[in-house]
This record gives structure tokens, C-alpha cells and sequence, in this order.
């Protein structure tokens, strides 16, 4: 019995010294001491599939116990490929990475990042500008080193290099990596889902049709390898989608009048039907310009996220070249969304929008163009040292002409 009396005392002491120890530990250091055994975290260098890998990793091993998982997705407007962008680059192998050195990291933070590339991609024809673009497939590997996963195809120059650049091109997205939707080949669906973070996201792409041949105005006749704007067709992929377990659905149409900064009435009318029937973000182009965007909630309680036009991402249209300095001012999209495993009801959670500037350089090459986030450029931004006063005056002048634009609907 006394042996025992002693091991107990013994034991109350130690525990007693070891509280004092941790307690004088956590007012010296400022933390507890259950913070202070953590370990610190270590920083490493992983490509973007790797980050992507371990971010899906770490939300799941979170999910397990808070029951609700989360995805990023950026939505981006027209990748355009002007002959000036190609001369360009051909001096340097066709180098594009130029055009997204400083828009890199932040496309790359996101679980899906999307555009519009509003090109064809067909080796067997020479690589041309407007009126019937071609780029070389060295463009589509710098979209997706810049952090891409998805591009839209289905827009007005989808046939710009006839049925057989539908082919070539699907080819070389895939080649480089990338999703796409929009254009197909024969037997393929029209709608792609992909899966993050168990939360499955459709995307669907939709054109009013595509450039004629001989008249630029005149569209040409259909194919069944281009997903055209038909509201059946429409209302009958979002249906399928939801059937084979999207828990959202995205939607590109490409639509509305160019170098219109406000949406016109049939832009409003469709992306409310297509919010009625189930989408969730409708995230139009085409005008080359921005205009605004609409928080949409139906009648029938559907409520969703509509971008009537985001301008271009890419593109050597600005004040200079076509005489309208809304063509240099864009807008980025990042939404968070987020699903409850144990019940499977999804919500947005967050949306924010970036305006961006497409600026135009000069080097021993040509002209070269890059894309900037605006905030990063303004008074405290992380590349505030990387432009000129010129440069940051239209930096200043495309943030706050865009969210002017942005915002316009509001007040209605």
C-alpha cells in the first residue's frame, strides 16, 4: 500500500511540473502548448497537378469532418490570336508564355480555371489572323501552362478552317492537355462533367453560329459537330447533365452584339431561362467588350450567376489598333462553390470579379501582348514596380471603367 501511495505521489508531481513547464512555455511564446508541439508547415515546389492534387487531398481529409467540400473555379473571356500575335511569336518558336506572366499564379490557384479560345488550330493550313484565325498549337500549350483546364469552342469562328480544324483542334487541346466543350467529334457528347473535390461540375458551350465563308455577316449553314444556340437543345443538356449527377452547371453562350457594352434583350431573356431551367453560372461572349453581370433568381426559386460578356482575355484590339479602348479592358470571374456530402445541397458561396487590362508591349520581336490583373498593379499590388505611369494610367482607367460596367444592372 505505501508503494502505491508513493508511485501516486510521484506521478501528481510530475504532472503538476509539466503543466507549470507548458504554462511558463505558452506565456513566453504566446501560444498554447498544444500549438506549440505543432509542427510548422513546409514549403515545397510542385508543379500545378501536384498543388491541385494535394489541395483535393487536404479539402477531403477536412470534408470527412466537416461534411462540406469546395471547389474555385475563374471564368475568363475570348482568347483571341491575332496574325500580329503569331508573327511575334514565331520569332521565338512560337513562344506565347509572354501573354500570361502576370496572370499565371492567379489562374493557377484555381480548381478550374475556363476561357473562350475563340481560334481553330489546324496544322495542315497556314496559321492567319481575323478574318479566319488559325494558331498554332503552341498556343494551347502556353493556355494550359499558364493553368488552364477547360476552353470553350463553340463560337462564331469555330469553322474558320472548315469541318476538319474542328477535328485538328479538339486534337491539339487535348494534346496539350486541356478539356473542351463546344465542338465535338461525331458520336461525342455535348456536354463535358468533371469531378473535384467530390463536387461534379458540368460545362456546356453554346454559339448563335459561325462566320460564312465568302460574308463574314452571313451566318452559315449548321453542322453536328458545333453546339448551336437552340433553347431545346439547351434545356435538354442541362437536363441530362443533372441526370448523370452535376451537382452545378456552368454555361458559355456566345451571344450578343459586338462592341456593345450593355446586354441586349435577348441575352437577358436567355440567360434567365437557362437559370429557370438549372444552370448556375451563364458566362457569356462575344462583344469584345465587357457588360454587366446579374444576380438571377427564377420564378420557380432557381437562383444563379449571369456574365453577359467578359471582353477579350487575349487580343491586340485595344485603343490604338481599333480605336475603341474598351476592347482592353476585361474581367475575371472567381466563384466559390461548395456542396454538403451529407445531404448533397449546394450553394455559391462567394463570387468576385477582377478587371483586367490587355496591355500591348514593344520588344526586339514585335509587338507582344500580356494580360494584367489590375489590382496587382495600383497602389499596393504585388507588380506594382512592373509598369510604367502610361501603362498604369490605362491600368487605372480599365479598373474603374470595368466595374462601372460591372455594376450597371444594379440600380435597374
Amino acid at each position: 500500500m505505501k508503494g502505491k501511495k508513493t508511485t501516486v505521489a510521484l506521478a501528481f508531481l510530475i504532472v503538476i511540473l509539466v503543466g507549470v513547464i507548458g504554462f511558463r512555455y505558452s506565456e513566453i511564446s504566446g501560444k498554447s502548448p498544444i500549438q506549440a508541439s505543432q509542427k510548422s508547415s513546409q514549403v515545397k515546389n510542385v508543379t500545378k497537378s501536384e498543388e491541385k492534387s494535394n489541395k483535393k487531398s487536404d479539402n477531403e481529409k477536412e470534408n470527412k469532418n466537416l461534411k462540406k467540400t469546395e471547389i474555385t473555379i475563374t471564368c475568363w473571356g475570348d482568347y483571341m490570336n491575332h496574325i500580329t500575335q503569331i508573327r511575334q511569336a514565331k520569332a521565338t518558336n512560337y513562344d506565347f508564355t509572354d501573354s500570361f506572366k502576370y496572370i499565371s499564379d492567379f489562374i493557377s490557384d484555381s480548381d478550374i480555371a475556363i476561357a473562350n479560345y475563340e481560334t481553330t488550330t489546324d496544322p495542315n493550313k497556314a496559321y492567319a489572323g481575323h478574318p479566319r484565325f488559325n494558331a498554332p498549337p503552341e498556343y494551347l500549350k502556353a493556355i494550359a501552362d499558364a493553368g488552364f483546364d477547360i476552353v470553350t469552342t463553340a463560337n462564331n469562328h469555330s469553322l474558320d478552317s472548315e469541318l476538319e480544324g474542328i477535328e485538328t483542334t479538339i486534337d491539339a487541346i487535348e494534346d496539350a492537355g486541356l478539356d473542351h466543350v463546344g465542338t465535338r467529334k461525331s458520336g461525342n457528347k455535348r456536354y463535358i462533367i468533371k469531378k473535384v473535390n467530390d463536387i461534379n461540375i458540368a460545362f456546356l458551350s453554346y454559339t448563335f453560329g459561325c462566320n460564312g465563308i465568302e460574308d463574314l455577316f452571313v451566318v452559315r449553314d449548321e453542322v453536328d459537330q458545333v453546339n448551336y444556340i437552340h433553347e431545346d437543345l439547351i434545356k435538354k443538356d442541362i437536363k441530362d447533365a443533372k441526370a448523370h449527377g452535376a451537382d452545378f452547371v456552368v454555361i458559355y453562350p456566345h451571344w450578343g452584339i459586338e462592341l456593345r457594352s450593355d446586354a441586349d434583350q435577348s441575352q437577358i431573356d436567355l440567360g434567365h431561362k437557362m437559370i429557370d431551367w438549372g444552370a448556375d453560372l451563364v458566362i457569356g461572349n462575344h462583344p469584345h467588350v465587357v457588360e454587366p453581370y446579374e444576380l438571377y433568381e427564377s420564378e420557380n426559386g432557381n437562383k444563379g450567376f449571369i456574365a453577359y460578356a467578359c471582353g477579350n482575355f487575349i487580343s491586340i484590339q485595344n485603343l490604338e489598333t481599333v480605336n475603341d479602348i474598351r476592347t482592353e479592358q476585361s474581367v475575371a470571374y472567381e466563384f466559390k462553390l461548395s456542396k454538403n456530402l451529407s445531404d448533397g445541397s449546394t450553394s455559391i458561396d462567394q463570387i468576385d470579379e477582377y478587371p483586367l487590362w490587355v496591355g500591348m508591349t514593344y520588344n526586339d520581336y514585335g509587338r507582344s501582348v500580356s494580360t494584367y490583373r489590375c489590382e496587382d498593379f495600383l497602389e499596393g499590388g504585388k507588380y506594382y514596380d512592373k509598369v510604367d505611369e502610361n501603362q498604369r494610367n490605362r491600368i487605372q482607367q480599365a479598373y474603374d471603367d470595368t466595374n462601372k460596367i460591372l455594376h450597371s444592372m444594379e440600380a435597374e
